[in-house]
């Protein structure tokens, strides 16, 4: 019992995290891979106040705004340059922000990291802690469906579509894509003080490379602009990644496979179901 609440407590958190990253990827055709960098940031601004005696409701609001503060500041850079460039921006993107974790070591006590972070009050066990994080988990899904759903959805639907045309018909694109960034950045900034209150542990290697893998494959799977592929493609991952780690092997080992697992099947469905399973997009379209 106790593993199945970690598992769904996991999931939850991962899939607040890759609705939200659905939003510039799907819906505004930005291919960002910074967006575990903006988990970072949100989980360390949460650990360190809430470790230095803040209660868990302010450091999930200082997250949340850290993370879109950031993501507008990276979001500025969409503004002039071509999608593919914005995309190598995001990956140097996660080498600073895992330069600043290690090395500012009396702020994020640097690669040994934070510990001691409590749960909020009355959400200490396991089983409130779950229904907590799934409760999160359905107000980030129901704001963001109302979001896409919305003329200001449409408007960044266009831009996926054809930026040229969207500029030509008078749709500010610049403004839409930081909008849709920063959007994304604050749900994935308080997905982060969730991951700091679960694990009650971080460091560095917890926002590495293998879990932008995840979080790309998990979208690509499931399908662009669709809030369900999301979602399926979040737990078909999960389905495929979990009996790995029963395997007889030493850990390193299904460290290695489970990264090439995904990298694999991300590679499959690029090829032969590019819109993923319920997908009504696709990466380059």
């Amino acid at each position: 019992m106790g593993y199945f609440i970690y598992l769904v407590t996991l999931i939850a958190i991962y899939m607040m995290v890759i609705i939200s990253y659905a939003v510039p990827v799907g819906w505004t055709g930005l291919l960002t891979l910074g967006h575990i960098s903006l988990l970072a940031v949100g989980a360390y601004t949460a650990a360190i106040l809430m470790t230095h005696g803040v209660s868990f409701w302010f450091g999930l609001l200082a997250a949340a705004l850290a993370a879109g503060g950031v993501s507008f500041l990276l979001a500025l850079t969409a503004r002039r340059i071509k999608e593919d460039y914005f995309t190598l921006i995001t990956i140097g993107f996660i080498f600073v922000v895992n330069a600043i974790i290690v090395n500012w070591t009396s702020v994020t006590k640097g690669p040994f990291g934070i510990t001691g972070i409590e749960r909020p009050s009355g959400f200490e066990d396991p089983f409130s802690f779950m229904a907590l994080t799934v409760l999160a988990l359905l107000i980030t899904a129901f704001f963001l469906q109302r979001v896409v759903n919305s003329p200001f959805g449409r408007a960044l639907e266009s831009v996926r579509d054809d930026d040229l045309v969207a500029e030509s018909l008078g749709k500010p694109v610049a403004k839409l894509r930081i909008v849709s960034l920063v959007t994304s950045g604050v749900f994935v900034g308080g997905a982060g003080a969730f991951v700091a209150a679960f694990l009650q542990f971080i460091n560095a290697q917890v926002f590495w490379l293998d879990n932008v893998i995840f979080i790309l494959a998990a979208i690509v799977v499931g399908g662009l602009a669709s809030f369900r592929g999301a979602i399926v493609g979040t737990l078909v991952l999960y389905l495929i990644f979990e009996p790995l780690r029963f395997l007889p092997f030493p850990p390193g080992l299904i460290g290695s496979l489970r990264l090439g697992t995904f990298s694999l099947l991300l590679l499959l469905v690029v090829i032969f179901r590019p819109k993923g399973i319920m997908g009504r997009a696709q990466l380059g379209e």
